[in-house]
């Protein structure tokens, strides 16, 4: 779940319109994340729920400076969490911030980490690198474009509603969302300043950070950080709590992709989305959900089948990934206590539906 502004996909936006339009206004306050220590220097800022989506930030705090990990929706986002790394972590200051992958809500505010006042570098693949040059200004121009109407339809949500609370959610939701406008007029983009196609090493004598990028995945520039020494992994949208999007996302490598990142000595695993993992569970879950999902997508578009069929073809309770450790259990769990809604909440099928479309766009991407 996520928006649909810089990085991400037209098909992106609509994939992604729930999570924010089920956010409430409920327990707002000045943190925008929730810092929670994983091991020794190592921390997880995830994201509470906004109109506009911030991604998860990994924060690796070093000998004499800190090393965050993608850099959300917007740079207020990120001046936010800067602060809150200074109040409740360390006054120590950034001297990197990687980009996981070229998406609107984990570069957009790498500028606010270039205006700190003291040196920063922003590290990415080189393919993220390109990504952003050739789509980062249309697509925010599209998003914003299309803020009117979500607040058109916000605004007649409110005259129809029968409770205080979600009058109150949807007046917050648009005073969020006029914020976005507003702070994006002025919107500059900051490219990477350090750029590798494989791998690139940040030494220190707290630990190391291997940045790696092992083949296509949910980008064509996916790189995963690994700090053996702590035997954590942040991995972007790589690999999340959340149900993988792939609207810009190759599904036939995507696996492939994670059982490379799988070689390696890791038990933490700190995705763009959904809560910290303490073993590779979700992370085989996804892996072999988005296999299954190829496979069955695949069989069907070549035998002819059109994409409304194949949707109906594949309900949830049909798919063994769903099954296995829990998965289809621990996705509504986590959508449960991530976003607050009015109403029952959408079905889990909606979502797989949005997958299974992306599948069959994508499926000879390489």
């Amino acid at each position: 779940m996520g928006g649909a502004l810089v990085g991400a996909s037209v098909m992106e936006l609509a994939y992604h319109r729930a999570a924010w339009a089920r956010a409430g206004v409920a327990g707002l306050d000045a943190n925008l994340f929730d810092l929670q220590k994983v091991a020794e220097g190592v921390y997880f800022a995830h994201a509470r729920p906004q109109a506009m989506l911030n991604c998860n930030a990994a924060v690796f705090v070093r000998s004499k400076d800190v090393v965050v990990v993608d850099a959300h929706s917007k740079p207020s986002a990120a001046t936010a969490l800067i602060a809150q790394i200074k109040r409740e972590v360390t006054e120590k200051p950034v001297r990197y911030l990687i980009n996981s992958h070229f998406h609107w809500d984990h570069t957009q505010g790498n500028r606010a980490y270039m205006q700190t006042g003291s040196k920063v570098d922003i590290i990415a693949t080189s393919a993220t690198k390109a990504l952003m040059e050739k789509n980062a200004v249309t697509r925010l121009k599209e998003s914003v474009d299309a803020i009117p109407k979500q607040i058109e339809a916000l605004q007649l949500q409110a005259e129809r509603a029968t409770s205080a609370d979600e009058k109150a959610y949807c007046a917050e939701s648009i005073r969020q969302l006029k914020a976005y406008q507003a702070e994006m007029k002025d919107y500059a983009l900051e490219l990477p300043t350090i750029t590798f196609d494989e791998s690139y090493l940040l030494r220190d004598t707290a630990f190391d950070l291997q940045l790696e990028y092992h083949g296509n995945a949910h980008t064509s520039g996916d790189l995963f950080v690994l700090c053996p020494q702590r035997q954590a992994l942040a991995t972007g949208d790589a690999s999340h709590g959340w149900l993988p999007n792939l609207a810009d996302g190759y599904p036939k490598l995507w696996p492939k992709t994670i059982d490379a990142v799988a070689k390696a000595d890791f038990k933490f695993v700190l995705g763009g989305h959904g809560p910290v993992q303490s073993d590779r569970t979700v992370m085989m879950s996804q892996r072999n959900y988005i296999e299954e999902l190829t496979n069955l997508v695949g069989w069907a578009k070549d035998g002819g089948m059109p994409l409304k069929q194949i949707q109906k073809m594949i309900p949830v309770d049909s798919l063994k990934s769903m099954k296995q450790n829990g998965y289809e259990a621990f996705l509504t769990r986590t959508l449960a206590q991530e976003t607050l809604h009015f109403g029952p909440m959408p079905p889990l099928q909606d979502d797989v539906n949005s997958n299974i479309r992306d599948v069959y766009n994508n499926l000879d991407r390489t």
